[in-house]
């Protein structure tokens, strides 16, 4: 999947979550970027660049919490398209804190039944690991800056 110049294909996907770390991402880009434009392709990231088809990835970063259909579809087409996956931010690893609907009593689920029909959420609000095959991970909320540069050099 690699580019003909041999970069490493490269895209950036947010699910169901506050985007946090995609924000945090940028800031780390403003530092590293330059640098990893020599060994990387950029394909998809919907925060700094247009939308394009983001098939046959080398490395797909992603951030948030599965928590509907569209969210399950959509992780198992980019991991079906991507040769190394990696959770990012403690919404993907664990669920938490987008997920918070998965700590709620009875009587909190009640209020928001009609919503789980309407957008075709799933019962529970699920970690990517639960879904998918998962390569790596890099925790935090937003994630931790050190882990990042460490983990995702790791694969490029």
């Amino acid at each position: 999947m690699t580019d003909k110049s041999g970069k490493k294909r490269v895209g950036i996907f947010s699910l169901t979550c506050d985007e946090g770390c995609s924000i945090f991402l940028t800031e780390i880009f403003n530092q590293k970027l330059i640098g990893w434009l020599e060994k990387m392709e950029l394909v998809y990231f919907l925060a700094v660049k247009d939308h394009v088809e983001a098939g046959n990835l080398d490395i797909a970063l992603v951030e948030g919490v599965v928590t509907s259909e569209k969210d399950s579809e959509q992780i198992k087409k980019i991991r079906e398209r991507s040769k190394i996956l990696i959770a990012m931010g403690s919404c993907a690893v664990t669920s938490q804190p987008s997920g918070q609907r998965n700590n709620f009593n009875a009587d909190q689920l009640k209020v928001i039944e009609e919503h789980f029909e309407k957008y075709k959420f799933l019962p529970k609000a699920l970690a990517l690991k639960d879904v998918v095959k998962v390569d790596d991970e890099i925790i935090g909320c937003p994630i931790d800056e050190v882990k990042f540069v460490e983990i995702f050099e790791k694969y490029l």
